[in-house]
Protein backbone atom coordinates (compact mmCIF):
# COMPACT_ATOMS: atom_id res chain seq x y z
CA UNK A 1 0.00 0.00 0.00
CA UNK A 2 1.46 3.71 -1.50
CA UNK A 3 1.46 5.92 1.98
CA UNK A 4 1.18 9.86 1.55
CA UNK A 5 0.09 12.49 3.97
CA UNK A 6 -2.47 15.57 3.93
CA UNK A 7 -0.86 19.01 5.43
CA UNK A 8 -1.80 22.05 6.20
CA UNK A 9 -0.07 25.18 4.90
CA UNK A 10 1.39 25.65 8.60
CA UNK A 11 2.95 22.23 8.42
CA UNK A 12 4.43 22.40 5.28
CA UNK A 13 6.07 25.86 5.76
CA UNK A 14 7.54 24.13 8.97
CA UNK A 15 8.87 21.05 6.43
CA UNK A 16 10.29 23.95 4.20
CA UNK A 17 12.00 26.07 6.93
CA UNK A 18 13.05 23.01 8.85
CA UNK A 19 14.58 19.97 6.12
CA UNK A 20 17.17 20.66 3.28
CA UNK A 21 15.74 18.12 1.36
CA UNK A 22 12.42 19.18 0.25
CA UNK A 23 10.16 19.80 -3.29
CA UNK A 24 7.94 21.97 -2.80
CA UNK A 25 5.97 20.96 -6.33
CA UNK A 26 3.30 22.79 -7.92
CA UNK A 27 1.31 21.05 -10.15
CA UNK A 28 -0.98 23.76 -11.60
CA UNK A 29 -1.46 25.05 -14.96
CA UNK A 30 1.16 27.08 -16.42
CA UNK A 31 -0.94 30.02 -16.36
CA UNK A 32 -2.05 29.69 -12.62
CA UNK A 33 2.05 29.05 -11.73
CA UNK A 34 2.74 32.24 -13.90
CA UNK A 35 0.24 34.81 -12.34
CA UNK A 36 1.39 33.68 -8.63
CA UNK A 37 3.51 30.90 -6.72
CA UNK A 38 5.63 30.58 -4.01
CA UNK A 39 9.17 30.95 -5.34
CA UNK A 40 10.46 28.26 -3.81
CA UNK A 41 7.77 25.98 -6.03
CA UNK A 42 8.73 24.13 -9.14
CA UNK A 43 6.27 23.94 -11.51
CA UNK A 44 5.34 20.42 -12.31
CA UNK A 45 4.23 19.62 -15.79
CA UNK A 46 4.58 17.04 -18.55
CA UNK A 47 7.81 18.14 -19.49
CA UNK A 48 9.89 17.39 -16.44
CA UNK A 49 7.60 14.71 -14.24
CA UNK A 50 9.56 12.20 -15.92
CA UNK A 51 13.00 13.29 -14.81
CA UNK A 52 12.02 14.48 -11.54
CA UNK A 53 10.51 10.74 -10.65
CA UNK A 54 14.05 9.35 -12.36
CA UNK A 55 16.36 11.55 -10.78
CA UNK A 56 14.83 12.84 -7.70
CA UNK A 57 16.31 10.50 -4.52
CA UNK A 58 13.50 8.71 -3.10
CA UNK A 59 13.95 10.07 0.41
CA UNK A 60 12.89 13.60 -0.66
CA UNK A 61 10.30 15.28 0.83
CA UNK A 62 7.95 16.06 -1.92
CA UNK A 63 5.03 18.50 -1.09
CA UNK A 64 2.44 18.75 -3.55
CA UNK A 65 0.34 22.04 -4.08
CA UNK A 66 -2.45 21.97 -6.60
CA UNK A 67 -5.24 25.24 -6.82
CA UNK A 68 -7.37 23.77 -3.98
CA UNK A 69 -6.47 20.84 -2.83
CA UNK A 70 -8.23 18.07 -5.23
CA UNK A 71 -5.79 16.84 -7.51
CA UNK A 72 -2.52 16.98 -5.34
CA UNK A 73 -3.58 13.69 -3.39
CA UNK A 74 -3.25 12.18 -6.83
CA UNK A 75 0.03 13.15 -7.36
CA UNK A 76 1.56 12.32 -3.96
CA UNK A 77 -0.40 8.65 -4.17
CA UNK A 78 2.21 8.58 -7.73
CA UNK A 79 5.07 9.57 -6.54
CA UNK A 80 4.62 7.17 -3.67
CA UNK A 81 3.96 4.31 -6.25
CA UNK A 82 7.35 5.13 -7.65
CA UNK A 83 8.76 4.72 -4.13
CA UNK A 84 9.26 8.18 -2.46
CA UNK A 85 8.28 7.77 1.20
CA UNK A 86 8.03 11.25 1.88
CA UNK A 87 5.25 12.55 -0.19
CA UNK A 88 2.76 15.18 1.20
CA UNK A 89 -0.54 16.62 -0.40
CA UNK A 90 -1.34 20.10 0.63
CA UNK A 91 -4.70 20.65 2.28
CA UNK A 92 -6.31 23.26 0.43
CA UNK A 93 -4.16 23.81 -2.27
CA UNK A 94 -2.59 27.08 -3.27
CA UNK A 95 -5.26 28.93 -2.11
CA UNK A 96 -4.24 27.78 1.47
CA UNK A 97 -1.18 28.62 0.75
CA UNK A 98 -1.69 32.07 -0.24
CA UNK A 99 -3.75 33.01 2.40
CA UNK A 100 -1.43 31.45 5.41
CA UNK A 101 0.14 35.00 6.19
CA UNK A 102 -3.13 36.17 6.81
CA UNK A 103 -4.49 32.87 8.67
CA UNK A 104 -1.30 33.24 11.19
CA UNK A 105 -1.95 37.27 11.78
CA UNK A 106 -5.51 36.21 12.49
CA UNK A 107 -4.10 34.00 15.19
CA UNK A 108 -1.82 36.41 16.48
CA UNK A 109 -4.79 39.25 16.97
CA UNK A 110 -6.93 36.56 18.40
CA UNK A 111 -4.29 35.63 20.73
CA UNK A 112 -3.59 39.09 21.80
CA UNK A 113 -7.04 40.08 22.37
CA UNK A 114 -7.73 37.09 24.38
CA UNK A 115 -4.21 38.04 26.25
CA UNK A 116 -5.95 41.35 26.92
CA UNK A 117 -9.02 39.82 28.01
CA UNK A 118 -7.04 37.96 30.37
CA UNK A 119 -5.24 40.58 31.83
CA UNK A 120 -8.14 43.29 31.48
Amino acid sequence: MTRFARIAAEQAEALLAGQDSVMLLDTRDARAYCQGHDPRAIHLNDLNLRTLLKVTPKQVHLIFCCADGASSPDMAHLFAEFGFINCYSLEGGYAAWKARPQQAAKTRALRARQAAALLG
